[in-house]
């Protein structure tokens, strides 16, 4: 009866967002009208994307779609991709302490390395799958296309929940050079950003852009007196386009980076007595609430150490042949990561638990595309897809029960990952411009996957990790059983089809789609008890309703979006920490996820743009009678109907940019954002105790341009609120042992930075 009230609910809300969408219509048709007596001397610029594999105008694309561009994320010093994105409403990139959490629409994929990504990231047309991708080198951006909902047909299997469509800036037609100084003084913060492009020869240009950064970090370590954490990262990318006539073009890009990491921002917000009167004598200034305060990690080797060398690698070529009415598209691509990683795991000053963290992954992929170019009746893309990839996850996590006062001596936990992903696809699209207004867009995808598993997990002495069989009260504590995994193969296939209708009878285009989403299953690589029914997840599927409108009105100095949403998901993938000592896999029944979407951009005057951006959601368990628990509520709840993490009800943005020039020649802009959002879980379980309450958050910058554009000085800050806030939190771990204590991932505090760029064309 609950779930079918709350069905009845959701349909009440997608009638209430449609009708929305009519009245929005009906005002903006009449603005149209007026504003056709108007002139303005400003318009707003055309927002030119690649959301369906080809260069279309933002307005024409029948599907939701907010796009960041890169000249924004210069002005303000964006670094990593979960800063650029952290204003736009209904997405959600969250860094934890092993790897980022990409959410879009509520939906998305837990904490766990043998997930693939419910939200796929794809740089330059090539797939980035893994959780710590996010994390790659972020510079010399163009754009990045937040893609709302599943993209099965261009993009793939791991789409499932959308995807992020970032390009990068290419090389020039004429030379130029700049340097670009950011400068943050309070927590030590110094960047430094140089670019050469420019022609080569006739028929070849280059780009190279290469980045420095150091930070001492903004969270206070009061047991070992450091700031937390210090960053030392550089990064290097080349870029070559040859063009050896009007019919072919061929780019070859290559990166690599390094970053080093000492010290983390996990931090005990929660702990009991017990727990608490075993710390204070250590370290008697810690302290127990979210703040930018943290004591630890231990005090002996290895419990003594937080640290992250992190080494990323690229290379891409892409070739693109004029056939005439076709164009032949080839992306080859090789792109990996090595991390050295450990943390530590009790998040206390205890020499207690740490963890040890070897990742190695990397990935071959080659897409072979054809398109029709020509305007015609009926318009196509078709291509093949295939891609191996290889993750390697070596952990050792050691333990002294002797730390928290239990007889259960010392040892390490040893969790050895071996996974080869071998998958291809072939898909197309098809569009029928039944006549100058209507058109219809057909699309289809087969994906095959198969996946094959080496894992092991065993108990060694402290600091080894050859197997001693000798510890039988691991396995009492909850740590799992022994076990050895050979040659376990998972083979899967998957048909996704999509249709679309787009009128466009004038300045507004009206579209409504269905789309099947599918999302490949796997292996669990945080397993520890052996049995396979619960190392083997299952493939996760979607059904997706969209119907929305796009325009411009007033002379092109209005822009607007709205999209009402509703998509059910089946065998949800889920990830959960099991409150002990292990993330758990598995499938959740199903959910839903439904809401209305809205952006407007306004060239209120020849100096003042203003924005607006807001998301409505409803994104809950349909049926989930096998849930986890919240601390002291049992070992299986019934999560049917409760809100999804990363989902509030409301998260919205408006912005405010006023440009101008000066007597002197000098141009000058002062931007502002306001981002506003409800409550949210931040644990699979959604336990509330690391639930983030609404908040709201300031950022502004004001810039000033030379006459000649050689000069640019800027001052930004963020978080000018100075809101306090964390975007994961969970147990800590033998929380079966210990008893009701969290850790949280704290947010950057108030930040205020200068930005020097010279530049020379």
């Amino acid at each position: 009866m609950f779930r079918n009230e709350g069905r009845k609910a959701r349909l009440r809300a997608l009638y209430a967002t449609v009708s929305a969408i009519v009245v929005i219509t009906g005002v903006t048709e009449a603005s149209a009208q007026d504003g056709d007596e108007e002139t303005s001397a400003r318009t707003l610029d055309s927002v030119l994307v690649t959301a369906r594999k080809k260069e279309e105008n933002l307005l024409t694309v029948p599907l939701s779609v907010s796009v960041v561009a890169g000249a924004d994320l210069e002005k303000t010093g964006v670094q990593q991709l979960g800063e650029a994105l952290q204003a736009v409403p209904g997405v959600s990139v969250t860094p934890t302490p092993v790897g980022d959490l990409l959410f879009i629409r509520g939906i998305g994929s837990g904490e766990n390395q043998g997930f693939e990504m419910s939200v796929g990231t794809f740089i330059d047309g090539v797939y980035y799958g893994r959780g710590r991708s996010s994390r790659h080198a972020f510079l010399d951006i163009d754009r990045i296309e937040v893609l709302k909902g599943p993209q099965p047909i261009l993009f793939g299997k791991n789409t499932i929940g959308g995807a992020l469509n970032i390009t990068t800036r290419k090389p020039t037609d004429a030379f130029e050079f700049s340097l670009d100084e950011y400068v943050e003084p309070e927590f030590g913060t110094f960047r430094t950003t140089a670019v050469v492009s420019g022609p080569i020869s006739e028929t070849l240009r280059g780009r190279l852009v290469a980045r420095h950064y150091t930070t001492d970090g903004f969270v206070e370590n009061n047991f070992l007196g450091t700031d937390a954490p210090s960053r030392d990262d550089w990064v290097a990318r080349g870029i070559l386009v040859w063009e050896p006539s009007d019919t072919f073009e061929a780019t070859l890009k290559a990166e690599y980076g390094e970053a080093e990491m000492e010290g983390g921002r996990s931090q005990i917000t929660k702990a009991v007595p017990s727990l608490i009167q075993r710390i204070l004598p250590i370290a008697p200034n810690a302290e127990f609430n979210l703040d930018h305060v943290k004591s630890g990690p231990g005090t002996n080797p290895p419990f003594n150490r937080e640290f992250e060398d992190n080494t990323t690698y690229n290379g891409t070529l892409t070739a693109v042949w004029d056939l005439g009415a076709h164009d032949l598209t080839s992306v080859s691509s090789y792109v990996g990561y090595d991390v050295d990683y450990s943390f530590d795991s009790d998040f206390t000053p205890l020499d207690f638990i740490q963890q040890g963290w070897d990742q190695r992954w990397h990935s071959w992929s080659q897409e072979l595309r054809i398109a029709s170019t020509a305007s015609q009746t009926f318009e196509y893309q078709a291509g093949v897809y295939l891609a191996s990839e290889e993750l390697e996850s070596f952990k050792v996590e050691s333990l002294d029960f002797g730390a928290v006062g239990i007889p259960l001596g010392d040892g390490s936990r040893v969790r050895d990952f071996h996974q080869q992903t071998d998958n291809w696809s072939a898909f197309a699209e098809g569009t029928w411009n039944a006549t100058d207004e209507l058109s219809f867009i057909f699309g289809y995808r087969y994906t095959d996957d198969k996946k094959t598993l080496d894992r092991d997990m065993y108990f060694a002495a402290l600091g080894s990790t050859v197997p001693n069989p000798d510890l039988p009260p691991f396995t009492a504590a909850g740590l799992g059983s022994p076990y050895i995994i050979r040659d376990l193969e998972r083979t899967t296939s998957n048909d996704s089809l999509a249709f679309t209708v787009r009128y466009q009878p004038g300045d507004l285009m009206y579209y409504a789609s269905y789309t099947q989403g599918f999302k490949a299953g796997g292996f669990d690589e945080g397993d520890s008890s052996g049995i396979l029914d619960r190392i083997i997840f299952d493939d996760e599927t979607a059904d997706s309703y969209e119907i929305g409108l796009k325009g411009e009105t007033l002379n092109r100095r209005l822009r607007f979006e709205a999209a009402a949403f509703y998509s059910e998901y089946d065998d949800l993938q889920v990830s959960i920490f099991d409150g002990v000592a292990a993330l758990l896999v598995g499938n959740a029944a199903s959910a839903t996820s439904s809401g209305l979407e809205f952006q407007s951009q306004f060239a209120a005057t020849d100096q003042l743009t203003l924005g607006v951006s807001s998301t409505f959601l409803n994104s809950e368990y349909d049926s989930y009678e096998a849930g986890p628990c919240s601390f002291g509520q049992g070992t299986v709840c019934d999560l049917s109907g409760k809100t999804l993490p990363y989902a509030p009800e409301f998260s919205g943005a408006f912005n405010a940019s006023w440009a101008d020039t000066l007597s002197s020649g000098w141009g000058y802009e002062l931007q502002g954002k306001v981002f506003h959002t409800t409550e949210f879980s931040t644990a699979g379980d959604l336990d509330p105790a690391v639930a983030q309450d609404a908040f709201s958050k300031v950022d502004a910058s004001l810039t000033f341009t030379s006459p000649n554009d050689t000069w640019t000085l800027a001052l930004v800050g963020k978080n000018l609120t100075d809101e306090t806030t964390a975007h994961f939190g969970d147990d800590i771990p033998l929380s079966n042992l210990l008893g009701n204590n969290y850790q949280q991932y704290v947010d950057p505090p108030r930040t205020l930075a200068f930005q020097v760029k010279y530049r020379f064309q």
